[in-house]
């Protein structure tokens, strides 16, 4: 089975693993191959790439196929998509003073 938290492009400035967003194994039968899935979400070591990938692998004794989707984005350009589309929410001293006194 591929190590796919090994690749040099994805770790973080501390060395830190990429985060796994998720992973599944699944085996439909007993004759039938292993499938295994994984999303991971990195950041390249200049911090200027926030990488996903995503991977996938039917395994077997006799044979093994994988497949890697690698998406990239420079994180400039995703903190700016963000802020324009993202949900705001807005927190100040001055409204958790407010709320303590509703309580």
């Amino acid at each position: 089975m591929k190590v796919l938290n090994s690749k040099p492009g994805i770790t973080q400035h501390n060395g830190n693993r990429p985060l796994i967003l998720s992973q599944r194994t699944a085996a439909l039968g007993p004759d039938t191959p292993v499938v295994f899935q994984e999303s991971c979400m990195g950041v390249s070591p200049d911090q200027s790439t926030v990488v996903l990938r995503r991977y996938f692998e039917h395994f077997s004794p006799t044979n093994a196929h994988w497949v890697e989707y690698v998406h990239s984005v420079n994180t400039a350009d995703l903190m700016n998509w963000i802020m324009a589309h993202g949900r705001l929410h807005i927190e100040c001293s001055d409204n958790l003073a407010q709320n303590k006194e509703a309580v």
